[in-house]
């Protein structure tokens, strides 16, 4: 009979605002819904197994610890392409490193760890934020009075592995306290008012696109010219400008603002036609804002709707071209 059990679950996320300038110090906002990763952990036998997204492998405990150390070691040495390779390498590495530092010591000789997921992967929704934010919460319950900032930890630990050594919380924070949130390096999340009639309708290119390569992207155009900090700042300062337009449902604002964020995601280069070709369509089927969500390069876009041009909108996205696309509800019960 297996010794312990758990299972948790945590919702998808969409970026409302501040995609790649929350690594660089602005503040992101961001809103949990309606499609879910799950894991349930069973903490039994002589090795670790891990099932999910067509995959499974076997490890070893020697193997988990072995992982740990040279992972912390690469990030005190900056050693990105080191990361990068594993992740690309190991498909479950995140979720090992996760395991790993949770225990710290008290590694257990075996566990195993199964993952489903209704998120499609590389797309933006953050389906491996919400897949290691179900792991940490699972794994709480299996360790003795985890504080909600320690789990927060552990499942930003994953995001670092998969985004390839350097990561925001913000993914994970979303899925974790689900709502919307506001997101800051230093402070983590923080939910944030919303008018409850915020609709969302978000639309997949079709095309997946590695957070990690986007992001040493962006990296490689910063250190070209130390100026283009300011367009990260520019997308702090239209975050900030949307706190009160979302609390008090001022949709036309909140639409305008998330416009303008496109215009400088496109200026720092992690845009495509694809995603040009899908915010065109919406807007011209009466959304009020569109924008990319998340790393870009492909994956999603969010438009901003209301209740009468929800379908319409939906509709010309199908038309455009979308691979998929989804009319979830906000999520705003904590998982």
């Amino acid at each position: 009979m297996p010794e312990l059990q758990a299972s948790a679950r945590a919702p998808a996320k969409v970026i409302l605002f501040g995609e790649h300038a929350v690594n660089r110090g602005q503040m992101g906002i961001a809103a949990g819904v309606g499609l879910f990763a799950r894991c349930s952990l069973m903490l039994d036998g002589a090795m670790y197994r891990f099932e999910g997204a067509g995959e499974q492998q076997v490890a070893a405990r020697a193997g988990i610890l072995a992982l740990r150390r040279d992972v912390d070691a690469w990030r005190e040495s900056s050693n990105f392409e080191a990361i990068r390779r594993l992740a690309r390498e190991d498909f479950f590495a995140p979720q090992k490193y996760i395991i790993a530092h949770a225990f710290g010591d008290d590694l257990p000789p075996g566990l195993e760890a199964r993952f489903e997921s209704e998120i499609p992967p590389s797309s933006g929704l953050g389906s491996g934020g919400a897949a290691f934010a179900a792991l940490a919460g699972a794994l709480a319950q299996l360790r003795a009075e985890v504080k909600p900032q320690t789990i927060g930890e552990w499942a930003w630990l994953g995001d670092v592995i998969a985004h390839g050594g350097v990561a925001s919380a913000l993914d994970t924070q979303t899925s974790l306290l689900a709502g919307v949130i506001r997101y800051t390096r230093e402070g983590w999340g923080e939910r944030i008012p919303f008018d409850p009639s915020l609709a969302l309708v978000i639309a997949h290119t079709g095309i997946g696109a590695r957070t990690s390569e986007i992001n040493a992207r962006v990296r490689q155009w910063l250190a070209e010219e130390t100026g283009r900090m300011r367009y990260f700042d520019m997308i702090g300062v239209l975050a900030r400008d949307a706190q009160a337009a979302l609390a008090g449902g001022d949709w036309p604002l909140v639409g305008k603002l998330m416009n303008m964020n496109q215009l400088v995601l496109e200026k720092i280069g992690v845009s495509c036609p694809e995603l040009a070709n899908l915010i065109d369509a919406a807007l011209a089927a009466g959304a009020f804002g569109a924008k990319l969500s998340g790393s870009g390069g492909g994956g999603i876009m969010v438009a901003l709707v209301s209740d009468e041009t929800r379908d319409p909108v939906a509709r010309a996205l199908g038309k455009a071209g979308a691979g998929a696309v989804y009319t979830p509800n906000i999520h705003s019960i904590q998982p």
